[in-house]
This record gives C-alpha cells, structure tokens and sequence, in this order.
C-alpha cells in the first residue's frame, strides 16, 4: 500500500509539474496586485505568477493547520477524559471482581485420575 500512495503522489505531483511547464509564459509573466480598504492602500511590487501562487498556497496551507490545531487540541481533551474514565472502570471493576471472588465458594479440585488412565466415576452428592 506505501508504494501504490507514492506512486500516486509521483503521479500527481508529474500533472502539477506538466500544467506548469506547458504554461510556463503565464507563471513567469509579471504583475502586481492591489489592496485598497478604504483607508489604506498597499501595492506590491512587480512579482512572477508563480510566486503568488505559492505564497497563496502556503498561505492555505497555514490556516488549514490552525483550524486543525483547535480539533486536535479539542480532541486531545476527549482522549484524557475517557482514559481517566477508563482506569477508574477498571478499579471499580477490579472491586468488584475481589468481592465476587470472596462471597463464592472455593471450587472443590478434580479427582485424580486411576494409574489406568479410566476417568473415576462421578459420586452422587448426598445431603446431609
């Protein structure tokens, strides 16, 4: 299965490397962009497509780590709180277990077999 994930990636990365060799024109011509609020505006320097790009890509990249971060720590939370819950389970399992162990009789030990090997016949209780 590792190789068929790697052979994927390898294909999707050989795509990704074809759509930008074929369109090497447009990633490498220059252009600039424009932030206007209102109250301030910002202009960047003239820069090559690709770069935007990437920088938009990372940028994604980075704000999908953090909204997973929030989950992770959410979910970090959860384990703990079922772990706790779990040892103290056992415990009360573990009591109870002692307490069934000591109200129930010991169980009498089989009767040895013959040097024959024939198993003995069982005896009928007798109550006295």
């Amino acid at each position: 299965m590792k190789k068929v994930k790697i052979g994927f990636w390898v294909i999707i990365f050989g795509f990704i490397g074809l759509v930008i060799f074929q369109n090497s024109a447009f990633f490498m011509a220059k252009s600039q962009m424009l932030l206007n609020l209102g109250f301030f505006n910002y202009q960047t320097p003239l820069l090559a497509n690709a770069i935007y790009f990437i920088a938009f890509f990372l940028i994604g990249i980075l704000i999908s780590f953090f909204f997973s971060l929030v989950k992770q720590f959410r979910d970090g939370k959860t384990i703990k709180g079922l772990k706790a819950r779990e040892t103290k389970l056992q415990e009360q399992l573990a009591a109870l277990e002692q307490k069934v162990g000591a109200l129930t009789p010991k169980a009498e030990e089989p009767a040895e077999p013959t040097e024959t090997g024939d198993p003995q016949p069982l005896q009928p209780a007798t109550e006295n």
